[in-house]
């Protein structure tokens, strides 16, 4: 279900360490991909209009997640905007085998409507993937690049672009003030990559005690860094001490963190997760905590509420964690979400219903 802190920052902290030839105000490199599967093919940009190019792949969770909503936006702004999905990074560098287009293809199909705008292949060379992503010392996906007058005007997750594409639209978006923030914030990630780079070799090593001393001598050193790594030391502490974990997870909720949903509802499922926890957990401090997370957020987000039902479950309140769970799944169902998600959710219910 949701997915663990350690993993999510191990990325967050790595930071692309080729030179950046690629910022916002650049002309926009070539739409040079393998094949178009969905949609008309964009051979080059036009000089009057506006285009999204987002990257992203069939093995990425966040970007199934993205899928609706650029369907979404592809409808909202049918006429004056193109969106293209390029899927990228679907085979390890230097593999010349074409064998996962038809993955992607039948990845495509199988969504539908809900996937509904242009999608385009990278090839095995990848060279959307260079001359983009690796450009612009871009490493994660989904990333999105809103284009117009042939110049790249944006760089960013597409989850988080509905009101810059409204401006490059209407024309009131300022490009240079846009070039100076994406330089700055990508000098902080480059003086936060040598910060943090014994963390980042501890976290892709395994070695989690390594990590949290790492993560101590950096808060030390730097407490303004605190709300990006205090999350990954509490869930680094379930794998090497989970009664320390939930101390520290008691002290930050009851202080910095006590109106931040998601790291309240990460905790909780760390807590219920395990059938055979390592030590005995707090199942009412669980629940209590995923109750705050639901309420904090309307009881809108799926896998919030998903906690809360596991947590309802631990309790022995099995109606109720049966109701929490079919309210989740309908909100999946409605939004079209990740099948596997939708699968692993249903799973879990049939598991209720049979207890």
């Amino acid at each position: 279900m949701t997915k663990t802190l350690t993993l999510v920052a191990a990325a967050a902290l790595s930071v692309a360490a080729a030179a950046q030839d690629l910022k916002v105000g650049d002309p926009a490199p070539k739409l040079d991909v393998a094949k178009w599967v969905k949609g008309a093919p964009v051979k080059e940009f036009a000089a009057d209009k506006v285009y999204v190019v987002e990257f992203w792949a069939t093995w990425c969770g966040p970007c199934k997640q993205s899928i609706p909503h650029l369907t979404e936006l592809a409808k909202k702004h049918k006429d004056k905007v193109t969106i293209i999905g390029v899927s990228a990074f679907e085979v390890p560098p230097g593999t010349n085998d074409t064998a996962y287009m038809a993955n992607v293809e039948k990845f495509v199909q199988e969504m539908g409507d809900q996937m509904n705008y242009t999608v385009a292949i990278d090839g095995p060379e990848g060279k959307m993937a260079t001359s983009w992503m690796q450009a612009a010392a871009q490493n994660g996906i989904p990333t999105a690049f809103i284009v117009k007058n042939k110049q790249i005007q944006w760089i960013g997750h597409p989850m988080g672009m509905d009101q810059v594409l409204e401006q490059v639209i209407a024309g009131t978006w300022d490009v240079q003030a846009a070039r100076a923030q994406f330089e700055k914030e990508m000098a902080e990630a480059a003086e936060m990559e040598k910060l943090t780079k014994s963390l980042s070799d501890a976290l892709n090593a395994g070695d989690t005690k390594k990590a949290i001393e790492e993560i101590d001598k950096i808060l030390a050193a730097r407490p303004d860094t605190k709300p990006l790594l205090i999350g990954l030391k509490v869930d680094l502490l379930f794998d090497a001490d989970p009664a320390k974990a939930v101390e520290l997870a008691k002290e930050l909720i009851k202080g910095d963190l006590k109106d931040d949903a998601m790291f309240m509802n990460n905790v909780a499922w760390r807590m219920v997760a395990e059938d055979e926890p390592k030590v005995k957990m707090d199942y009412a401090l669980a629940l209590e905590w995923a109750k705050k997370s639901c309420e904090l957020t309307q009881n809108s987000d799926p896998l919030f509420l998903d906690t809360l039902a596991m947590a309802q479950y631990r309790n022995g309140m099995k109606a109720e964690a049966i109701a929490t769970l079919k309210k989740a799944i309908g909100i999946l169902e409605k939004d079209g979400s990740d099948p596997d998600l939708l699968d692993e959710l249903r799973g879990r219910l049939k598991k209720f219903e049979g207890s």
